[in-house]
């Protein structure tokens, strides 16, 4: 069953909002915005925008706060990158290098998406696009004070390619203010352009002779960079936006472009008879994101990209979030229960004691007691035979009494020097622990202790044993093993630790 989508994509001068389900359009409408509230994609008034997406939303009686989002071209950089195939935990911070070596601007004023486009003979293609952290920020603050929820942003150009299915076509999309060129081949957009144009002040014949000089400087381009696969005037161009609409330009293009077919894209959507897809055609690529068809009988881009960055992406749902707080609380849990454990054994080591004290005060006065019937059996051995036998049971249950009172005290000793080395050294082990390091476990045996936990650095392990050992309180801290646990979440490092 197809899913309902709404699509918004905000113009210079206003605001096209399109409902669809599938390849049906059900809804569309757009909103005019006042001169200079958006500017060559950016905008200008978030509060002044945010409240026009309101009304529009209000107006089209549009209850879904979800939106799938276009954002501008402009100052966008579109590379296909070439990389050595790596392990998948390598490619983030290749990709990474490599932009810094093809994108001309500094990373830390863009954010960058990718995707794989094939993996093949040791090598892997990657489609890369750098577009600007100031317009993204802002176009999603607006979004949020209009109460809406992003959870997916595409770039306009990239929308575009998707709505024409050619092995090979040029797109045009010309607005009042700006113009987007894809050059589409082998279901890549190989070259994109956006340009900002002068809107209202040019004239027909000014607006077309500045779209053609600009196609023609892209095409040039790209036939230069591809001596053995150069576009020629077979190459169908396809227009969309004031291009497709307005007569003048229409004609005026055509004339300019008379050795080239052009015609007006024609979307694979299903709409209405009053529909005119050329004005949201934008929209329309964003509603194609996801559904279109593959195969080699199909050409549609390949390119199907959620640049929506990182830190706006709604939180998934993740068992590790979970379970680790949990098995925090289990560990705090089990150690708080040893900690029980260790006091009752305390309390026994007390009653042991006090028990030996009664049992040595009790030999003391049993041999007090029998010295005198010493003396008395020695004087009457003879008659009295079975008072001496009773006399040598006493001495044995005696001497039997003094070895269980050594080893009272012996044991009792035991557990007083191993409690005072665990309730002395257990604080030590989570006060000099950093943040970030978690312990599973603590266990001890004599003077020894065994420590288990996680870390999401191996660097925090080796903080954690530095600092164990510059103490003084340790004798020795060893690290018996570390081992790199990855997920969805990042990396994460178990290890076991050895103290004494």
């Amino acid at each position: 069953m197809a899913k309902k989508k709404v699509t918004l994509y905000i113009e210079d001068t206003e605001i096209k909002l399109l409902v669809s389900n599938g390849h049906k359009i059900n809804k569309w409408a757009s909103f005019s915005l006042e001169p200079s509230l958006v500017h060559d994609g950016a905008i200008q008034d978030e509060a002044k925008v945010a409240q026009a997406i309101k009304e529009l939303f209000h107006l089209q009686k549009v209850s879904s706060k979800k939106v799938t989002v276009a954002l501008s071209g402009l100052n966008s950089i579109f590379r296909i990158i070439n990389l050595p195939a790596l392990p998948p935990k390598m490619l983030p911070e290749a990709i990474i290098n490599e932009a810094s070596r093809v994108i001309p601007r500094p990373l830390e004023e863009v954010y960058l998406s990718h995707q794989v486009i094939s993996s093949l003979q040791g090598e892997t293609r990657i489609f890369l696009t750098a577009y600007p952290r100031t317009l993204t920020d802002t176009l999603m603050r607006t979004l949020s004070k209009a109460g809406l929820k992003t959870t997916v942003m595409d770039l306009a150009p990239l929308a575009l390619a998707r709505c024409v299915n050619e092995p090979r076509a040029v797109l045009i999309n010309a607005w009042l203010s700006n113009l987007d060129i894809v050059i589409l081949t082998d279901k890549l957009p190989q070259v994109v352009r956006s340009i900002s144009l002068a809107g209202e002040e040019m004239s027909t014949e000014e607006k077309t002779s500045a779209i053609v000089e600009e196609f023609n400087r892209t095409v040039s381009f790209y036939n230069s960079n591809r001596k053995a696969n150069q576009l020629d005037t077979t190459v169908p161009v396809y227009v969309s936006g004031d291009l497709a609409q307005e007569e003048n330009l229409w004609q005026s293009f055509n004339l300019e472009l008379s050795d080239y077919k052009v015609n007006q894209i024609a979307p694979p959507i299903e709409a209405p008879e009053l529909f005119i897809p050329a004005q949201y055609m934008i929209n329309i690529g964003l509603a194609l994101k996801g559904i279109l068809p593959g195969g080699a009988d199909n050409h549609y881009s390949a390119i199907d990209l959620n640049i929506l960055p990182e830190a706006y992406l709604p939180p998934s749902f993740s068992w590790y979030r979970i379970l680790v707080p949990v098995a925090a609380v289990c560990a705090i849990g089990g150690l708080f229960y040893l900690w029980l454990i260790i006091q009752n054994v305390g309390n026994d080591i007390t009653k042991i004691q006090t028990d030996t004290t009664s049992i040595n005060a009790r030999a003391d006065q049993i041999r007090s007691d029998t010295n005198p019937v010493k003396t008395a059996i020695a004087e009457q051995q003879e008659q009295n035979a079975a008072l001496s036998s009773q006399i040598e049971s006493l001495e044995t249950e005696i001497s039997e009494t003094q070895n269980l009172a050594v080893i009272f005290n012996d044991t009792a000793d035991m557990f007083r020097n191993g409690l005072d080395t665990t309730n002395t050294n257990l604080p030590e082990f989570f006060t000099l622990k950093p943040e970030g390091v978690l312990l599973s476990s603590v266990s001890s045996s004599e003077d020894t202790f065994n420590l288990s936990g996680t870390a999401p650095s191996e660097n925090l392990i080796y903080d954690y044993a530095k600092s164990l050992r510059t103490s003084e309180r340790f004798n020795s801290v060893n690290i018996n093993s570390i081992s790199e646990n990855s997920d969805e979440e990042g990396r994460l490092y178990a290890f076991e630790m050895l103290v004494r």
